[in-house]
């Protein structure tokens, strides 16, 4: 009996150790698992930060080109409308230019409307002088027909001047002469009415 009891107690002692012995081995065998599970994690994590920067970057720089590009293009339009010549009428008797045609032609002031070039390497005016008729509210014609004289005034002195009769231009020939006048009569009179709401010279100047 004595016998039966310490076998019982040997075989007991086996089977705890073997129990825990398992035990021991599965802990062992899950570990790995669950380090390769934080190691893909981590790898994951690596590479969605890696991915993710460069095209967030990129994403910067193209929208920093963009905006550089808008820039630069609102300059260079904003640089040739500044640039761009541009016509002003005047009929004031003190500028400077109906003066200069009053002073060397003795014309009547009166009947002179000049039209002054502005931002051009050439400044200086087209300047027409009308016949003086005036319409029932005194005002002065400025037809085709009443137009007399097209005379071109540097701003150097030079003064050309063409006239409708073809007898009385000075510095221009024959064929230019009608052409300063045609220009007269297809330009710049049918603009008179427009420029003097929009583009008075007085009013910029």
């Amino acid at each position: 009996m004595k016998k039966l009891s310490v076998i019982l107690a040997f075989v007991l002692v086996i089977t705890v150790f073997s129990a825990c012995k398992k035990g021991d081995n599965e802990e062992t065998t899950a570990q790995p698992d669950v380090t390769q599970n934080t190691t893909v994690y981590s790898e994951n994590s690596t590479i969605y930060e890696d991915t993710t920067q460069p095209n967030t970057e990129i994403s910067t720089q193209m929208q920093t080109a963009a905006q550089t590009e808008q820039v630069t293009e609102n300059q260079a339009a904003t640089t040739t409308e500044a640039s761009k010549p541009v016509t002003y009428i005047s009929e004031n008797p003190d500028n400077k230019y109906i003066c200069m045609v009053a002073d060397k032609y003795g014309s009547d002031k009166a009947n002179l409307i000049a039209f002054i070039k502005a931002n051009t390497s050439t400044p200086g005016a087209t300047v027409l002088e009308f016949s003086g008729a005036k319409d029932a509210n005194g005002k002065l014609i400025t037809t085709a027909e009443e137009l007399r004289y097209v005379y071109d005034v540097s701003d150097s002195g030079t003064i050309k001047r063409a006239s409708s009769d073809g007898r009385h231009n000075d510095g221009y020939n024959s064929i230019t002469a009608k052409a300063a006048m045609a220009l007269g009569e297809k330009f710049f009179i049918p603009s008179i009415d427009t420029m003097r709401e929009q583009r008075r010279y007085e009013d910029y100047f």
